[in-house]
């Protein structure tokens, strides 16, 4: 599978980053490239062998100085929250990138969906973002930065009608809408919000649910081919990096074009 590298631009020297769900797939990829570019990034998850995996492989290529740091934290819990931006608050001089990228899908019938279900993916993919997203403002509206950006990884699936995705889209379709007014309150505060929605990408968890995830990418792209993590972290390092000074309350989509049928 395909990862993240940068280009050696520098972009993101002494940019302080955290990303949820950073330990592996998306996470893992946007994580790479903002090392690879210069950044400290702070890696969340709930697996703490997978996140001492996932930060030995960045610490690997980082530069001299560089911080990768990892946290065990289930942002989906209030606790888990109040674990991760104690931290937080304790380690960081200034918060200026915070990626709520935690996420997991749930597909089947719409009259198969249990209430546990539905619970279950409302509290990672929405609760649990909402949280995450509002300590993470709090934090950057307490210790100004001149960057300060605050990315959501959604999905091209909060628009149009899959059947078997009910749960997924609709918290998806949630975030969409909490970046919009999110972004346009902190807006005087200098603090940007922006969201990044993939179509399939081939991670672990795409995996999972279908095998034939890749070659499935591929039909439904007219570029021809699945996404990759890769792929969606040029997005998310577009709204994170402070060269985007100007954007905050939009939706970059990164599907090869899945979403224009």
């Amino acid at each position: 599978m395909s990862v993240a590298r940068g280009n050696g631009t520098g972009r993101m020297r002494g940019q302080q980053a955290v990303v949820t769900g950073g330990s592996k797939g998306i996470g893992f990829g946007i994580a790479e490239l903002f090392v690879a570019e210069g950044a400290d990034v702070v890696l969340a998850a709930r697996d703490k062998q997978a996140l001492d995996d996932a930060a030995g492989r960045l610490r690997a290529h980082a530069g001299e100085g560089q911080r990768v740091e990892t946290v065990v934290a289930d942002t989906a819990d209030r606790a888990g929250v109040a674990d991760l931006f104690g931290y937080l608050a304790a380690e960081l001089s200034v918060l200026n990138v915070f990626v709520a990228n935690v996420g997991y899908g749930i597909f089947r019938p719409f009259l198969e969906v249990s209430d546990e279900d539905w619970r279950g993916i409302v509290d990672t993919n929405l609760t649990g973002t909402f949280r995450c997203t509002q300590a993470a403002a709090k934090l950057m509206r307490d210790r100004p930065a001149e960057n300060r950006s605050i990315v959501v990884v959604s999905s091209i699936r909060a628009q149009g009608a899959r059947p078997g995705t009910l749960p997924y889209s609709s918290t998806k379709a949630g975030l969409n809408q909490l970046v919009r007014v999110a972004a346009y309150e902190l807006a005087p505060l200098g603090i940007r919000v922006n969201a990044v929605s993939p179509g399939l990408v081939v991670t672990p968890m795409a995996l999972a649910n279908n095998p034939k995830a890749e070659e499935l990418g591929a039909e439904l792209a007219p570029l021809g081919r699945a996404g990759l993590p890769a792929d969606v972290a040029q997005g998310v390092l577009y709204v994170a990096d402070p060269a985007a000074s100007f954007v905050t309350g939009t939706n970059v989509v990164v599907d090869g074009g899945e979403s224009l049928w």
